[in-house]
């Protein structure tokens, strides 16, 4: 049987395997010595604690767990999670929140957003001229939805004779179930048109 002789690539390729070998080989007889030298450090030290012991001094225990990290300097203060929510401060009511309340407070019953818009754009002649039609009715709107949303200074009703809803005086409507009191039906004037 010939022999085959390797060419210069796989002898290069060769070389480099053994190589690479070795130096793994060598990384793994560092690793035993160096476990070598801490199973005698850690005799050594057992051998110390057998005689403190023995003298009536306890060696240091170190608790269950995993040990405790030394906090970072740069660590952020809070801790894992979700941030917690930004509070804001509560606001003044603006000059349109008070004229929705104060119509609903002097007409003493339950209005429609179309009885507010009226009152809004008589009252918004005077008070604001520059906002016009379409303006006074988007900012009423705004309004309703932040008096009877967030702020709850305000109840609404839906009688399902007509679109929409009454507005009322939050007291007028049960906090739990946010319908319209009994005693209170009589203020809910329903126009025929």
């Amino acid at each position: 049987m010939a022999k085959k002789r390797l060419n210069e690539k796989d002898t290069d390729q060769l070389l480099a395997h053994y190589r690479a070998e070795r130096r793994r080989l060598s990384f793994q007889l560092d690793l035993v010595r160096s476990a070598i030298l801490d199973l005698k450090k850690g005799q050594a030290n057992g051998a110390r604690a057998a005689s403190a012991a023995a003298t009536g001094g306890e060696p240091t225990k170190r608790g269950p767990g995993r040990p405790r990290k030394i906090p970072a300097v740069t660590k952020s203060k809070r801790g894992p999670g979700r941030p917690p929510k930004r509070e804001r401060k509560e606001r003044e009511l603006n000059p349109w929140d008070n004229m929705v309340l104060d119509t609903i407070r002097n007409r003493k019953r339950l209005l429609p957003k179309e009885d507010l818009l009226k009152q809004a754009t008589v009252w918004a002649k005077t008070n604001q001229p520059k906002v016009k039609g379409a303006e006074v009715e988007a900012f009423l709107t705004r309004t309703l939805q932040k008096l009877s949303g967030r702020k709850k200074l305000l109840g609404t009703h839906h009688s399902g004779l007509r679109r929409g809803y009454h507005y009322g005086l939050k007291e007028w409507f049960f906090n739990s179930s946010g319908k319209l009191r009994r005693q209170h039906f009589d203020k809910l004037v329903l126009d025929e048109k």
